[in-house]
């Protein structure tokens, strides 16, 4: 894994590029040499019928799934995104469609699940303000 530089990309610069990337299930293909430039600033979808490979490409780059076959580079070097860990290391977050990860816990639990701002002695109050900001941010109408 690499180090990620502090100050931010300049934009239109390449950031992530994969090339070739194939992922098989057993004998079903689900995604075949697929090529991604993702340059800084830039808005990026994924459109396609049921079954093309959306989510199995966007599990690849969140690390839940690894290639069976391709490269992916991150500012021009080789990474291998062996969980959603060293994805989020690199700026790679997804966000899930259903509303809530764990329906056991609050707003606040579910935005930091994985990615406490301490592990070892949960500051909760930072949480809650920086989680009720990212909302707001979003204009999120969250009850």
């Amino acid at each position: 894994m690499i180090d990620t530089p502090d100050e931010p990309v300049p934009a239109g610069e390449l950031v992530l590029s994969l090339r070739g990337v194939s992922k098989n299930f057993g004998a079903v293909s689900a995604l075949t040499d697929i090529d991604l430039d993702v340059h800084a600033g830039e808005v990026v979808a994924l459109v396609g019928d049921n079954g093309a490979g959306k989510s199995t490409l966007v599990k690849i780059l969140a690390g839940v799934h690894q290639p069976s076959s391709g490269t992916i580079n991150y500012r021009g070097q080789q990474v291998t995104l062996a969980d959603p860990s060293a994805a989020l290391t690199l700026g790679i977050a997804t966000v899930f469609q259903d509303l809530a990860l764990c329906e056991n816990l609050d707003i606040v639990a579910n935005i930091f699940l994985g990615r406490e701002l301490n592990p070892l002695r949960l500051d909760e109050v930072a949480m809650e303000v920086r989680a009720w900001t990212l909302l707001n941010e979003l204009s999120a109408r969250i009850p």
